[in-house]
């Protein structure tokens, strides 16, 4: 060994023993905090596609759709770009999108389930909107069927 090397590696122990402990409970998450998701960066996000045209959503969305591995961030984007869509085949995909999403900070993680929450309710909405629009449609038919009923019973019987 090369005096620089044991230099090197005798400044290194002693800089390794300035390191601050964690505290207890905490847990050590060194590359994490940089890419943790914030809420502020979140609400900027939904700001920034709420202004967005949508022929632009289309288009970020299409180019998204082309990545192979997506980060949270763009996990996130794609959610978002998927929830001002107007179908449940988009509410769903941003739900998934949104589930894949892990590494968020506690108020992030808050605004992730209020996001969940409201595309689950919106696909609830729809379901059940359906659902009303065959049953209104079918008293219709009934109706009608009884109104044809009573026309042939309130037929003067001619002989």
């Amino acid at each position: 060994m090369s005096f620089k090397s044991v230099l090197l590696a005798s400044l290194l122990l002693t800089l390794s023993a300035c390191v601050v402990p964690p505290l207890p409970g905490q847990t050590t998450q060194f590359g994490s905090r940089l890419s943790e998701l914030s809420a502020s960066a979140l609400l900027n996000e939904l700001t920034r596609v709420a202004a967005l045209s949508p022929e632009q959503r289309r288009r970020e969305l299409a180019a998204l759709d082309n990545e192979r591995r997506l980060d949270d961030a763009k996990r996130f984007q794609q959610a978002a770009l998927l929830e001002r869509e107007d179908s449940v085949d988009a509410f769903e995909r941003s739900l998934k999108s949104l589930a894949m999403i892990d590494d968020v900070d506690p108020r992030a993680r808050t605004l992730l389930d209020l996001m969940k929450k409201s595309l689950s309710a919106r696909i609830e909405l729809r379901q059940q909107t359906a659902r009303a629009q065959e049953l209104q449609d079918k008293l219709d038919q009934i109706k009608a069927l009884e109104k044809t009923l009573q026309q042939r019973n309130t037929l003067p019987k001619s002989p």
